[in-house]
Protein backbone atom coordinates (compact mmCIF):
# COMPACT_ATOMS: atom_id res chain seq x y z
CA UNK A 1 0.00 0.00 0.00
CA UNK A 2 1.40 3.49 -1.01
CA UNK A 3 0.95 4.58 2.65
CA UNK A 4 3.50 2.21 3.68
CA UNK A 5 6.36 3.34 1.02
CA UNK A 6 9.16 6.02 1.28
CA UNK A 7 7.85 9.48 0.20
CA UNK A 8 9.43 11.86 -1.90
CA UNK A 9 11.23 14.06 0.36
CA UNK A 10 10.14 17.24 1.08
CA UNK A 11 13.58 18.80 -0.13
CA UNK A 12 13.60 16.89 -2.88
CA UNK A 13 10.34 17.95 -3.86
CA UNK A 14 10.97 21.81 -3.24
CA UNK A 15 14.24 21.44 -5.02
CA UNK A 16 12.91 19.63 -7.89
CA UNK A 17 10.22 22.18 -8.49
CA UNK A 18 12.21 25.08 -8.34
CA UNK A 19 14.22 24.06 -11.00
CA UNK A 20 11.04 23.48 -12.75
CA UNK A 21 10.37 26.94 -12.57
CA UNK A 22 13.52 28.18 -13.21
CA UNK A 23 13.69 25.90 -16.38
CA UNK A 24 10.41 26.96 -17.56
CA UNK A 25 11.44 30.78 -17.03
CA UNK A 26 14.22 30.25 -18.86
CA UNK A 27 12.94 29.17 -21.37
CA UNK A 28 10.09 31.39 -21.99
CA UNK A 29 12.81 33.91 -21.79
CA UNK A 30 14.53 32.49 -24.30
CA UNK A 31 18.01 32.88 -22.09
CA UNK A 32 20.79 32.87 -24.92
CA UNK A 33 22.90 30.69 -22.15
CA UNK A 34 20.50 27.71 -21.89
CA UNK A 35 20.07 27.39 -25.85
CA UNK A 36 23.71 27.85 -26.13
CA UNK A 37 24.12 24.72 -24.10
CA UNK A 38 21.17 22.63 -25.47
CA UNK A 39 22.80 23.26 -28.96
CA UNK A 40 25.85 22.27 -27.31
CA UNK A 41 24.71 19.03 -26.01
CA UNK A 42 22.74 18.13 -29.01
CA UNK A 43 25.63 18.12 -31.56
CA UNK A 44 27.58 16.13 -28.73
CA UNK A 45 24.34 13.35 -28.47
CA UNK A 46 24.12 13.94 -32.19
CA UNK A 47 27.60 13.38 -33.24
CA UNK A 48 26.60 10.31 -35.06
CA UNK A 49 24.02 7.83 -36.17
CA UNK A 50 24.80 4.54 -36.38
CA UNK A 51 21.93 2.68 -37.62
CA UNK A 52 22.11 0.18 -34.61
CA UNK A 53 21.56 3.21 -31.87
CA UNK A 54 19.28 5.10 -34.31
CA UNK A 55 16.73 1.88 -34.28
CA UNK A 56 17.02 1.32 -30.10
CA UNK A 57 16.34 4.86 -29.64
CA UNK A 58 13.35 4.82 -32.05
CA UNK A 59 12.31 1.88 -29.96
CA UNK A 60 12.98 2.97 -26.80
CA UNK A 61 10.77 6.37 -27.63
CA UNK A 62 7.91 4.79 -28.95
CA UNK A 63 7.40 2.08 -25.65
CA UNK A 64 7.62 5.42 -23.87
CA UNK A 65 4.72 7.57 -25.73
CA UNK A 66 2.61 9.59 -23.55
CA UNK A 67 -0.76 7.90 -24.34
CA UNK A 68 1.25 4.26 -23.64
CA UNK A 69 1.94 5.91 -19.88
CA UNK A 70 -1.41 6.20 -19.74
CA UNK A 71 -2.42 2.56 -20.77
CA UNK A 72 0.09 1.49 -18.36
CA UNK A 73 -1.34 3.42 -15.74
CA UNK A 74 -4.69 2.18 -16.42
CA UNK A 75 -3.61 -1.06 -16.00
CA UNK A 76 -1.46 -0.90 -13.10
CA UNK A 77 -4.32 0.59 -11.17
CA UNK A 78 -6.65 -2.34 -12.49
CA UNK A 79 -3.55 -4.57 -10.88
CA UNK A 80 -4.40 -2.55 -7.65
CA UNK A 81 -8.04 -2.89 -7.73
CA UNK A 82 -8.12 -6.65 -7.93
CA UNK A 83 -5.75 -6.63 -5.18
CA UNK A 84 -8.40 -4.37 -3.22
CA UNK A 85 -5.91 -1.50 -3.31
CA UNK A 86 -9.37 0.81 -4.53
CA UNK A 87 -7.64 4.07 -3.14
CA UNK A 88 -4.14 3.63 -4.59
CA UNK A 89 -5.84 2.77 -8.16
CA UNK A 90 -8.03 5.64 -7.77
CA UNK A 91 -4.75 7.68 -6.94
CA UNK A 92 -2.67 6.18 -9.88
CA UNK A 93 -5.09 7.18 -12.67
CA UNK A 94 -5.57 10.81 -10.87
CA UNK A 95 -1.62 11.00 -10.54
CA UNK A 96 -1.50 10.15 -14.44
CA UNK A 97 -3.97 12.13 -15.38
CA UNK A 98 -3.52 15.12 -13.32
CA UNK A 99 -0.07 15.19 -14.23
CA UNK A 100 -0.82 14.87 -18.28
CA UNK A 101 -3.06 18.45 -17.74
CA UNK A 102 -0.19 20.34 -15.79
CA UNK A 103 2.34 19.05 -18.29
CA UNK A 104 -0.65 20.19 -20.59
CA UNK A 105 -0.35 24.16 -18.89
CA UNK A 106 2.63 24.42 -19.06
CA UNK A 107 3.70 23.56 -22.56
CA UNK A 108 0.70 26.07 -23.70
CA UNK A 109 2.31 28.87 -21.50
CA UNK A 110 5.79 27.67 -22.03
CA UNK A 111 5.17 27.06 -26.29
CA UNK A 112 8.55 26.37 -27.17
CA UNK A 113 9.14 25.39 -30.97
CA UNK A 114 10.71 22.05 -31.07
CA UNK A 115 14.38 21.55 -32.28
CA UNK A 116 14.50 22.42 -36.29
CA UNK A 117 17.84 20.45 -36.98
CA UNK A 118 18.49 16.36 -37.58
CA UNK A 119 14.84 15.12 -36.56
CA UNK A 120 14.84 11.39 -37.45
CA UNK A 121 11.26 11.25 -35.80
CA UNK A 122 9.27 14.60 -37.10
CA UNK A 123 7.25 15.72 -34.00
CA UNK A 124 4.33 18.11 -33.99
CA UNK A 125 3.52 20.40 -30.87
CA UNK A 126 5.41 22.26 -28.17
CA UNK A 127 8.84 20.96 -27.07
CA UNK A 128 8.66 21.92 -23.27
CA UNK A 129 8.59 20.51 -21.09
CA UNK A 130 9.21 16.20 -22.66
CA UNK A 131 6.07 13.96 -22.44
CA UNK A 132 7.52 10.69 -22.90
CA UNK A 133 10.05 11.69 -20.00
CA UNK A 134 7.38 13.44 -17.89
CA UNK A 135 5.14 9.96 -18.07
CA UNK A 136 7.95 7.54 -17.65
CA UNK A 137 9.18 9.05 -14.44
CA UNK A 138 5.52 8.48 -13.06
CA UNK A 139 5.41 4.87 -14.45
CA UNK A 140 8.43 4.08 -12.75
CA UNK A 141 8.18 5.70 -9.54
CA UNK A 142 4.51 3.86 -9.62
CA UNK A 143 6.47 0.43 -10.36
CA UNK A 144 9.16 1.32 -7.70
CA UNK A 145 6.09 1.72 -4.94
CA UNK A 146 3.55 -0.67 -5.95
CA UNK A 147 5.77 -3.78 -7.01
CA UNK A 148 9.03 -3.53 -6.93
CA UNK A 149 9.34 -2.65 -2.93
CA UNK A 150 7.33 -5.69 -2.44
CA UNK A 151 9.80 -7.83 -3.75
CA UNK A 152 11.52 -10.02 -0.78
CA UNK A 153 14.74 -10.19 -2.05
CA UNK A 154 17.07 -7.13 -1.40
CA UNK A 155 19.30 -7.54 -4.20
CA UNK A 156 16.65 -8.27 -6.53
CA UNK A 157 14.95 -4.47 -5.54
CA UNK A 158 18.26 -3.12 -6.01
CA UNK A 159 18.38 -5.03 -9.53
CA UNK A 160 15.02 -3.63 -10.46
CA UNK A 161 15.50 -0.40 -9.42
CA UNK A 162 18.94 -0.15 -11.85
CA UNK A 163 16.97 -1.17 -14.40
CA UNK A 164 14.06 1.14 -14.10
CA UNK A 165 16.59 3.83 -13.59
CA UNK A 166 18.53 2.85 -17.06
CA UNK A 167 14.90 3.23 -18.40
CA UNK A 168 14.40 6.85 -17.67
CA UNK A 169 17.59 7.99 -18.87
CA UNK A 170 17.40 6.03 -21.87
CA UNK A 171 13.79 7.78 -22.98
CA UNK A 172 15.57 11.33 -22.19
CA UNK A 173 18.64 10.54 -24.40
CA UNK A 174 16.11 8.87 -26.94
CA UNK A 175 14.22 12.15 -27.24
CA UNK A 176 17.43 14.60 -27.52
CA UNK A 177 18.93 11.91 -30.05
CA UNK A 178 16.23 11.84 -32.34
CA UNK A 179 15.82 15.56 -32.81
CA UNK A 180 12.54 15.98 -30.72
CA UNK A 181 13.52 18.25 -28.08
CA UNK A 182 16.11 20.17 -26.19
CA UNK A 183 18.14 18.70 -23.32
CA UNK A 184 16.46 21.27 -21.32
CA UNK A 185 13.26 19.94 -22.17
CA UNK A 186 13.72 16.65 -20.78
CA UNK A 187 15.00 17.50 -17.59
CA UNK A 188 12.29 19.96 -17.48
CA UNK A 189 10.18 17.21 -17.45
CA UNK A 190 12.18 15.11 -14.73
CA UNK A 191 11.97 17.64 -12.73
CA UNK A 192 8.43 18.39 -13.12
CA UNK A 193 7.03 14.60 -12.34
CA UNK A 194 9.26 14.61 -9.24
CA UNK A 195 7.71 18.00 -7.80
CA UNK A 196 4.01 16.48 -9.21
CA UNK A 197 4.67 12.82 -7.67
CA UNK A 198 5.31 14.53 -4.38
CA UNK A 199 2.01 16.91 -4.61
CA UNK A 200 0.48 13.48 -5.52
CA UNK A 201 1.50 11.45 -2.49
CA UNK A 202 0.56 14.53 -0.19
CA UNK A 203 -3.10 14.76 -1.17
CA UNK A 204 -3.22 11.17 -1.26
CA UNK A 205 -2.23 11.23 2.73
CA UNK A 206 -4.83 14.06 2.96
CA UNK A 207 -7.59 12.32 0.92
CA UNK A 208 -7.19 9.00 1.77
CA UNK A 209 -10.06 8.84 4.29
CA UNK A 210 -12.46 10.59 2.58
CA UNK A 211 -11.99 8.32 -0.45
CA UNK A 212 -11.78 4.80 1.29
CA UNK A 213 -15.49 5.61 2.77
CA UNK A 214 -16.96 5.64 -0.96
CA UNK A 215 -14.57 2.95 -2.39
CA UNK A 216 -13.70 0.53 0.68
CA UNK A 217 -16.90 0.96 2.44
CA UNK A 218 -15.63 -2.27 4.61
CA UNK A 219 -12.37 -0.41 5.82
CA UNK A 220 -14.29 2.05 6.91
CA UNK A 221 -12.24 4.49 5.58
CA UNK A 222 -9.47 3.93 8.30
CA UNK A 223 -5.99 3.77 7.50
CA UNK A 224 -5.20 1.50 10.64
CA UNK A 225 -7.07 -1.00 8.82
CA UNK A 226 -5.01 -1.57 5.81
Amino acid sequence: MLKNQNSISAKSAWASGLIFILLMLSVKANFSLLLKIDTGIISVVQSSFPSFETALMTIVTKIAEPSFAIVYAVIIAGILWFMRMRVDAIWTLATIGGGDVIAYICKEIVQRARPRWNQIIPESGYSFPSGHTFGAVIIVFLILWFFVSQLRSETLQKACQIILIIWVVLVMYSRVYLGAHYPSDVFGAFFLAIAWLAIARWLYNKLYDFVAQYVEPKAEGKHSQH
